[in-house]
């Protein structure tokens, strides 16, 4: 009885290799296909540290399940072991062993929790961020235009633990159940309808995931994972440097950020360094700035000059000056940045109707500029955040902010869809290790996405 058995249990998985899946788990294999193209080391790492152990649980199909968890929205191993014990197809995709036709040998949580925290280790960390970066390269031969304009956020990652519980009149003082967690803070403010600003605070004990993304498909290019209270201002050169890392200097254009990461450095170095504009809105504005006189606000760019900025704003604005009335101000017109000087370039706003319009035509050496009225340059070193490459006032800046939103779409996408914050976990390296898996499923489905629209194209011509 027992040779029978296990001459069974050896021939089954050769008669049923062409098992026709369901049309459920095609869409898994397809997942499991295109990881395959970017997780050889993981698997030949994993095969070696094996060697010649016990092998009841198969460690290729093991990391191909702990891979697959996000993508079947199951935060939590016991709902991915439940999924795993109903479907028999779903075992004998992922290469678990089959003792009896239709029952196979499947791991319980302690196994399951053994090998989350094998892949929590360093050299592992390092080949899943491999892997990561692996989806990236492939997603660019699909559309080489992936990267080319990102976007940079921090949402926040909550963690099971609970934070310390200081002595109080009701409750006892207790430690923190994740000490390496912290409260990250954020603020949203905004105008209301009855024209009053309003704000809100949102606290979050855990951690944060710096996130550099595309903005017109859904890809992490690079991320980086620390504690809720880190400073985001410390995050967006590293994370923008992975990113351009990734996807090869010179791809990369502009980067759009929130104003918690604005910082002249970050605007400065990033454009010095890796020829990446930054676009994100200056913190240091006071709220009543409507409300200063323009003494307070404007500094004159030449002495004893008309022209001015406004020192909050960036706005550049020249004054018509003539005896005996008040001097009339106008915005100046933008008229585009120049790379090689650095410079940008400003002109009058009255155009070739400033000779007959203005007064002061003759004395602000309008006949330099000629017909046009008069051209003035500001160099990027008088302000690098509000005279950075794209100019803040523009209506291209407007539009590649508008890109930052992509950070909130992926975001909301991984939270929700692909149950990111579902879990029992705690750790800084464990949480990282989740984001990271995160970003794989997320890239490689917008893979399958793309070469699907590829194959749908072939097939319409």
């Amino acid at each position: 009885m027992e040779r029978g058995y296990l001459r069974q249990a050896k021939i089954w998985p050769l008669l049923t290799e062409d098992h026709e899946l369901p049309p459920g788990l095609q869409e898994v294999r397809a997942f499991l296909d295109v990881l395959a193209e970017c997780d050889q080391e993981m698997r030949r790492a994993l095969i070696a540290e094996r060697g010649h152990g016990r092998d009841d649980y198969p460690v290729v199909a093991m990391w191909k399940l702990m891979a697959l968890q996000l993508f079947l929205r199951k935060g939590f191993f016991t709902d991915l072991l439940g999924e795993l014990r109903r479907n028999a197809d779903l075992s004998r995709l992922l290469g678990f062993n089959e003792v009896l036709p239709g029952i196979f040998a499947l791991p319980d949580s302690t196994v399951v929790s053994r090998m989350h925290v094998k892949l929590k280790e360093d050299a592992y960390q390092a080949r899943l961020k491999r892997i990561q970066a692996k989806t990236v390269e492939l997603l660019r031969l699909e559309d080489p235009s992936i990267g080319e304009h990102t976007a940079e956020g921090s949402p926040d990652i909550r963690t099971h633990g609970h934070a310390a519980r200081h002595k109080g009149d009701s409750e006892k003082e207790k430690p923190a159940t994740d000490p390496e967690a912290t409260w990250s803070v954020k603020t949203k403010r905004w105008k209301g309808a009855d024209g009053k600003p309003h704000e809100e605070k949102k606290c979050t004990f855990g951690y944060k995931a710096c996130l550099n993304v595309d903005v017109r498909q859904p890809v992490i290019l690079e991320l980086q994972t620390v504690t809720g209270s880190t400073n985001d201002q410390l995050l967006a050169l590293p994370v923008l440097e992975g990113a351009v890392r990734i996807v090869g200097r010179g791809v990369m254009h502009t980067c759009a950020e929130d104003k918690g990461f604005d910082s002249e450095d970050n605007v400065k170095e990033a454009y010095r360094d890796l020829n990446v504009a930054v676009i994100v809105p200056t913190r240091d504005v006071p709220e009543n700035l409507d409300k200063l006189p323009p003494e307070d606000r404007e500094l004159s760019l030449q002495t004893g000059g008309n022209v001015v900025r406004d020192k909050y704003t960036g706005e550049i604005a020249c004054y018509e000056k003539s005896v005996g009335s008040e001097p009339i101000r106008r915005e100046m017109k933008y008229a585009g940045f120049d790379k090689e000087r650095e410079v940008h370039k400003f002109r009058c706003p009255l155009g070739a109707a400033a000779a007959t319009s203005c007064k002061a035509f003759a004395s602000c050496s309008a006949g330099l500029g000629g017909e046009q009225g008069r051209q003035v340059r500001v160099d990027m070193k008088t302000d690098y955040r509000r005279f950075a490459p794209v100019y803040p006032r523009s209506k291209r800046w407007e539009r590649l902010y508008d890109g930052r939103t992509a950070v909130e779409r992926v975001n909301s996408y991984i939270k929700e869809v692909l149950r990111l914050e579902a879990h029992c976990l705690r750790g800084l390296k464990t949480i990282n290790t989740r984001v990271l898996l995160a970003a794989v499923t997320l890239n490689l489905r917008t893979l399958l996405a793309l070469r699907a629209a590829v194959q749908r194209l072939k097939a319409a011509r």
